[in-house]
């Protein structure tokens, strides 16, 4: 199988894309035949990996790796690396990128593999309402010239699957969670009545909704004192000097750092410190962050837009509607009151809501099944 992703380790600034893919082949390199074809530089960076051979195949630690040179990315390249490869089915993990996912697309005859395309939650509202007429204008062009007819889609919730029909209704979709290599860090941490350490985990983008966020803090009442840190790349220079100028206007009970990125492989042991998470984002396929989070043992405060819900029932945090600024004021509030006794029984209902939500076994089965199903859609002409 060729995994084609626009971003990929050891770049990080993507988020949760790369987490997705690098905790899928943990799951499944010991039984799947896998090769990664990205791009040699990180999001945002023209810089190439150091260390890193483009151009050419080869393998570490049982995994293929193909890294594309911006002056090598084009189709002529791609499809010939693709029937070069052998594969028996090419896994699309963007809808919107052009060289990763619709260029390939429009390629497929000429490529003769079965296609798997997962949108990464791309179709759904939230992301959708960033430049809004182009993508859809995109999507009218897409579907009048059957571009994807014949191409499996993997949606990771009930909502992406309605969201994959809305678009191409006579779809073949499979839905399948996204795979996960967190860990449980049962970490007790100071808690004292009065005081809050948030944390926000995402990229830096009006999707994620900082912003709000920062308005919601601006509404805390002034008896309870708030540190919340941003973890984070900068994707979108000019929304961050928007959210700059919010944070510059809060009062002085609040306080706001940005923090910079976490390596790829510290961001646990670095979240277990906080309280909870605090990331109002209008639209998530699956949150890395989130899960992370809940394995972390810290109470997440998120929206609606999320396979994550009835977190309140759980005691493990919040999903609110995406409009309700007071409801988030008011959940900060909630978890500022508790003492260390109160905050303990939450973080152990964060980790135990998130442990009975994942089953590592049955989702390496059901993966398997899905890439399975999804080779032989081809042969079988649908």
């Amino acid at each position: 199988m060729a995994i084609l992703t626009d971003w990929y380790l050891p770049g990080t600034n993507a988020g949760g894309p790369v987490r997705s893919i690098h905790a899928l082949i943990q799951l499944l390199k010991h039984e799947v035949s896998i090769t990664v074809i990205t791009r040699n530089t990180d999001l945002g960076s023209g810089q190439p990996y150091a260390n890193i051979r483009p151009n050419e195949r080869f393998e570490s630690d049982g995994v293929g790796y193909y890294y594309f040179s911006n002056d090598c990315l084009n189709k002529e390249k791609m499809a010939l690396v693709l029937k070069q490869l052998n594969v028996d089915l090419v896994y699309l993990n963007s809808f919107w990128s052009f060289p990763f996912a619709l260029q390939v697309v429009q390629m497929k005859n000429a490529i003769d593999k079965p296609f798997l395309l997962a949108p990464r939650g791309m179709l759904g509202k939230g992301a959708m309402s960033i430049k809004p007429f182009k993508k859809q204008l995109v999507l009218k062009i897409l579907q009048w010239s059957s571009a994807f007819s014949n191409v499996c889609f993997h949606a990771t919730n009930e909502q992406e699957v309605k969201d994959i029909q809305r678009r191409f209704p006579k779809a073949r979709i499979f839905n399948v969670a996204n795979a996960n290599h967190s860990q449980e860090v049962a970490t007790i941490r100071p808690k004292e009545k009065g005081r809050l350490r948030l944390f926000y985990l995402s990229r830096v983008a009006p999707v994620k909704n900082l912003h709000m966020a920062l308005q919601c803090l601006k509404a805390v009442r002034s008896d309870i004192e708030i540190t919340y840190d941003v973890f984070g790349s900068k994707e979108d220079p000019a929304y961050w000097q928007m959210c700059e100028s919010i944070i510059n206007k809060l009062p002085k009970h609040i306080h706001v750092n940005y923090k910079g990125q976490l390596g790829f492989n510290e961001v646990q042991s670095v979240v277990s410190q906080y309280h909870a998470l605090l990331l109002p984002t209008t639209n998530e396929n699956f949150g890395h962050s989130i899960v992370e989070s809940l394995f972390s043992g810290c109470p997440v405060i998120i929206s609606d837009q999320t396979p994550w819900r009835h977190l309140q029932v759980a005691g493990a945090g919040y999903d609110l509607a995406i409009s309700d600024v007071s409801a988030y004021t008011k959940a900060i509030e909630e978890l500022a009151e508790l003492d260390q006794s109160a905050f303990d029984t939450r973080s152990k209902a964060a980790i135990n809501y998130i442990r009975q939500a994942t089953d590592h076994g049955l989702l390496a089965a059901q993966y398997k099944d899905m890439f399975y199903e999804s080779a032989k859609n081809k042969s079988r002409g649908l």
